[in-house]
């Protein structure tokens, strides 16, 4: 049989999770750049995905090839080379033109960044770049200059080039496939100058600052835990606690989703040896509601016996930063390995003495604001 307090909590959770890091469509870059000048490098560093070989590649103009790959939240849009003064090189201004002006179209249709790539070790910014990098800024979309191949140029040809770029009020950032250099401040540019609907799908898929990913997702955390159950929810048996978080499999799914661990999901069932994830939580919860009773005063009375919308946002919060902890330091160790086994490194690295006590940490730390 159900109970009351079981359905109020699904209720208030499922309120809770409304918007929370949620997708709203595929994030779309167009790629600009000449033939050699890095681009696909670039871009499979920056999502762990060779488009080229795992996408489909459908031709949208002369000029360029639109590569989705299934399940990816990435459209990428990749120019093809060009030789200046030629036939070739006006038909590909005429059509970068038209990627200037979709702002007509759906949101998920328009173009949402350009990265427009300059070779760093070709030592030079054509005054073609600039005027097409004008163009783009004149239309609204936020378009950066990615000079590539930096570790192949001196710091002098790179300072130089950058300055070129930066007299003429464009963000640059140089990178190279050896090395990270500015690659992650690429990422932060980036998502700080992308439309909110597409944001989330950015995050997720770039896998190269997991500093942005954990900042961003415990905002996040906060920010709906704390809109949805500070206000206005119902009361429910101090009893019923690992209720509240049994219900939270919305908000583990989509934080693992945001660092890219979706398939997290098998690890912690066999790290504990349980069928499913509720039965973690709900294990953590019946553990947290021992802990929380020694810090909450009066639990004795009918008020302090009952969880409340505070208690209950302090609850959320602490659950969620502490999947988003053991997220980030898994990213961290897949960025130093792809092919790590997340598995072991888990039994072996955040065993799960260690999950409860950074999740009592958090608790308290929630508790005392």
């Amino acid at each position: 049989m159900v109970k009351t307090s079981d359905v109020i909590v699904n209720q208030a959770v499922e309120k809770a999770m409304e918007g929370f890091l949620e997708e709203q469509g595929k994030t779309n870059i167009l790629v600009v750049g000449a033939t050699g000048s890095g681009k696909s490098t670039l871009v499979n560093h920056v999502f762990g995905v060779d488009f080229a070989a795992t996408g489909v590649g459908t031709p949208v103009t002369q000029a360029t090839t639109k590569y989705e790959v299934e399940d990816f939240p990435i459209t990428l849009f990749d120019t093809k080379g060009y030789e200046v003064a030629t036939e070739e090189h006006e038909r590909f201004i005429a059509e970068m033109e038209g990627y200037m002006k979709d702002a007509t179209k759906h949101i998920e249709q328009q173009i949402h960044m350009v990265w427009y790539c300059i070779p760093a070790s070709g030592h030079r910014i054509t005054p073609m770049d600039i005027a097409m990098l004008k163009k783009f800024r004149a239309t609204n979309k936020p378009v950066c200059v990615v000079f590539t191949k930096g570790d192949i140029a001196s710091v002098e040809t790179v300072d130089a080039l950058m300055k070129v770029v930066a007299d003429e009020g464009f963000a640059s950032f140089v990178v190279s496939q050896k090395m990270p250099l500015q690659l992650p401040k690429l990422m932060e540019w980036t998502y700080n100058h992308l439309d909110t609907a597409v944001r989330f799908s950015f995050l997720r898929a770039q896998q190269v600052n997991v500093e942005l990913k954990r900042s961003e997702i415990n905002k996040a955390i906060r920010q709906h835990a704390t809109v949805s159950f500070g206000v206005g929810f119902t009361p429910i048996p101090f009893a019923d606690g690992p209720i509240l978080l049994a219900n939270q499999g919305v908000m583990i799914n989509r934080v693992l989703k945001g660092y890219g661990l979706d398939g997290l999901f098998g690890n912690f069932e066999n790290l504990i040896g349980t069928l499913g994830i509720g039965e973690i939580v709900s294990q953590l919860g019946r553990y947290l509601v021992a802990q929380v009773l020694k810090f909450i005063p009066g639990v004795g009375t009918i008020a302090g016996g009952m969880i409340n919308g505070s208690v209950a946002t302090s609850i959320t919060i602490a659950l969620g930063l502490t999947v988003s902890e053991i997220s980030y330091r898994v990213a961290l160790a897949k960025l130093q390995d792809e092919n790590l086994d997340v598995e072991s490194y888990m039994k072996n690295n955040i065993p799960i003495d260690e999950i409860k006590g950074l999740f009592e940490k958090f608790v308290k730390e929630e508790l005392k604001k």
